[in-house]
């Protein structure tokens, strides 16, 4: 929350609020007014951050939004305070952006989450001396030059808070990662399914018997992969938990509730180049192992030389094929393979045909609407492609198979001569 130091002392950042030009007495006095508000603007404030950020406070304890409320009171106040002159003030601005850090960092909530509550902050702050000023006569010219000074001082409060933050962070992690590194290492190897291991392993990594977990693996093409890119990207999204190398590709767990995983899945495409594959540990620690499979499963399903993430639970079919060469191949030698051997333009339009048929259950209506084209068109255009492939699409099993071989087809995977 906007909380602008009154003095410059050591360790400070930014201007001495007394020698800005919004440190003009019509200015505090507009601040002045809001004083006996502070608790209610506050209060709205703590509503638009719990609301904003419903995916991570949401599941927080009743203490930590407790909290979060106390502190917005505190900060609200101590800045509107600062604003209007008061000597009084309280503690140095900067010790209090550090102390929250600190404590988010503890929390587990994101730095990007709390930066949004400062940010939401300065933002009604300065909705709210608009209207005061305006009501005091206060010049337009005056109240911009105000507004200059506390967004200014929004990017200093964020400075200040991500520092503080990291450092915790990075004093957390500095307790065990050893211990973190080798509780992953085992839970790969199945022992989470050992009760002493679980127990163990929950205290290291800081987990709930409840928390729900997901593993990642991350695929890259042209090097070894360093986790810490991967460890740190997450972090600074909220999200925590140990990462290794394991051969040549990266493995990480992370605690992620079901409304949560669009924020992972954001935070990993933002952080990460190359192919990752998630999947839930559906049996907590003792879930790890099939977990690693699925999300390496799904990593690899992924086209070669893409940046990309998906979760197993949407590249199923996908993942079989690219799990069992061999079976695409014949897969494909068995449907589509006449196709193939077109030339040129015709074999793109049977194929560009096959595609939109299976996708609309061989409806050639639907197709053509997809294909832009005459529905005629479409309907000679499927009974060519069921006389070279032998199958049918009004047969539903032909139409499973055909389906799987256009997977293949799209997502080069399997047949590479195809």
């Amino acid at each position: 929350m906007p909380h602008p130091p009154t003095g410059q002392r050591p360790g400070d950042h930014g201007p001495d609020l007394d020698e800005s030009p919004a440190a003009t007495p019509s200015i505090r006095a507009a601040f002045a007014a809001l004083l006996p508000r502070s608790a209610e603007i506050a209060d709205s404030i703590s509503v638009q951050v719990l609301d904003a950020e419903q995916a991570w406070y949401g599941e927080a304890s009743p203490e930590i939004r407790a909290e979060l409320r106390a502190s917005t009171r505190r900060h609200i106040r101590t800045a509107i305070e600062r604003l209007a002159g008061h000597p009084d003030a309280g503690p140095r601005a900067v010790d209090v952006w550090r102390d929250t850090g600190r404590r988010r960092a503890q929390q587990g909530i994101p730095v990007a989450a709390v930066i949004s509550a400062y940010t939401l902050g300065s933002r009604r702050l300065w909705e709210e001396l608009l209207e005061a000023g305006q009501g005091m006569g206060v010049p337009a010219e005056v109240l911009l030059e105000a507004g200059q000074t506390l967004w200014g001082q929004l990017d200093v409060q964020c400075q200040i808070l991500r520092e503080s933050y990291r450092r915790e962070e990075l004093a957390l992690q500095s307790r065990n990662p050893a211990q973190a590194a080798a509780v992953l290492d085992g839970l790969l190897r199945g022992r989470g399914s050992d009760p002493r291991f679980a127990s163990e392993a929950r205290g290291i990594l800081d987990l709930t018997v409840t928390t729900e977990l997901v593993c990642l693996v991350w695929l890259t093409e042209q090097s070894v992969p360093s986790v810490a890119v991967a460890h740190e990207g997450l972090q600074d999204a909220g999200f925590r938990g140990p990462w290794r190398l394991h051969g040549d590709y990266g493995v990480g767990l992370v605690a992620a509730t079901p409304d949560q995983r669009p924020a992972l899945h954001r935070a990993l495409s933002r952080s990460l180049k190359g192919r990752v594959g998630t999947a839930t540990c559906r049996d907590g620690l003792a879930g790890v192992v099939a977990a690693h499979h699925h999300a390496h499963a799904a990593a690899t399903s992924l086209p070669e030389g893409t940046d990309a993430v998906a979760d197993i639970s949407e590249r199923l079919p996908e993942a079989l094929i690219a799990g069992s060469p061999e079976l695409t191949a014949l897969l494909v030698d068995e449907t589509i393979r006449p196709l193939l051997h077109l030339e040129g333009v015709t074999r793109e339009a049977l194929l560009e045909t096959l595609v939109a048929a299976v996708r609309h259950g061989g409806s050639p209506t639907a197709a053509a609407e997809d294909l832009v084209c005459h529905r005629n068109t479409v309907v000679y255009r499927i009974k060519r492609i069921e006389k070279l492939t032998g199958r049918s699409l009004e047969d539903p099993r032909d139409r499973l198979l055909l389906s799987l071989a256009t997977i293949v087809i799209r997502q080069d995977v399997g047949s590479r001569d195809g």
